[in-house]
């Protein structure tokens, strides 16, 4: 077994081991459409109700009707249960509240991993290492990073169209996994939110991924173009429909990926570049040229 695999089984071992048990209802989790609860109250067996919560975020509970749960934390609702039924119903009741199936924070993960899907999270939150761990472990061609596009899921875009929107979502967030898996750097292990879209890197789609150069943000034709020896970031802007109404070329950014993994940035004046003040700045294979838009 190799190093990296060593080091990899051993920080899931730990961090699973840290992880509070899926079949007891936390605290602090915020129940949303979709969940399924179970409602008791001591001593009183006849109001013990199940349910699952309305897409309309409520639950039907005895007399009381439809409830409106969403958004709220287990404890927060057994609270606002207990003052309800103690002000009208019964002395001092003692409310408990089981979540019984997880179903309303909702990721996916795709790419080079042995379990690709859907998944629901027994927390409000969870990391990227645990993911990779529900999901069956990489791949072993995984690559140099992953990167996950938060709330994706909840955007009504469709989920086969999202690797192909990683390249121009300008919010995306960008893990080293040569780091986390390798190094055991839990500064790259990112928290993933129910409605986020995770995709993992193989190394065939990074080889790809050299040929081409990406333009985002303020131009016309955001997306990849065709690397050629001696495209600059000024033509590359060209061949992307050039900059918009609202775009800030002088507030250019280069991201360069180097061979270790790190990325370097460079600042450009497009702007000067254009009117011949400033050279321009060659492109290599896996450059992302962003253009910021102006506020005003």
């Amino acid at each position: 077994m190799s190093r990296t695999r060593i080091k990899f089984l051993l920080l899931l071992g730990f961090l699973i081991c840290l992880s509070p048990s899926a079949l007891l209802a936390q605290e602090d989790y915020i129940l949303g459409p979709g969940d399924k609860i179970r409602v008791s109250v001591i001593g009183e067996q006849d109001l013990t109700t199940e349910g699952i919560i309305s897409p309309q975020g409520t639950f039907t509970f005895w007399v009381l009707g439809d409830i409106k749960v969403a958004g709220k934390s287990v404890a927060e609702f057994k609270n606002e249960l207990t003052n309800l039924l103690g002000e009208k119903y019964i002395q001092n009741p003692v409310v408990k509240i089981d979540v019984l199936d997880y179903h309303s924070k909702e990721v996916v993960i795709q790419g080079a991993i042995k379990a690709p899907g859907s998944y629901f999270l027994d927390t409000n939150s969870t990391t990227i290492l645990k993911l990779i761990s529900k999901a069956g472990s990489v791949t072993s061609e995984v690559g140099t990073f992953a990167y996950i596009i938060r709330g994706y899921l909840n955007s009504g875009k469709s989920v086969k169209d999202a690797e192909s929107q990683i390249a121009n979502d300008t919010n995306r967030i960008e893990v080293n996994l040569k780091k986390l898996l390798l190094d055991g750097d839990l500064q790259e292990d990112k928290p993933v939110y129910g409605g986020d879209f995770v995709f993992i890197s193989s190394v065939n789609s990074e080889e790809l991924s050299r040929n081409y150069v990406w333009v985002e943000g303020a131009v016309k034709s955001p997306g990849k173009i065709p690397y050629q020896t001696g495209l600059t970031a000024l033509s590359a802007v060209i061949q992307a429909g050039d900059f918009t109404e609202y775009a800030s070329p002088n507030k250019a950014v280069l991201h360069r990926k180097n061979p270790d993994g790190t990325t370097t940035t460079i600042k450009l004046k497009l702007k000067n570049i254009r009117k011949g003040k400033k050279p321009d700045v060659p492109l290599q294979p896996g450059d992302r040229l962003t253009i910021p838009q102006s506020i005003f």
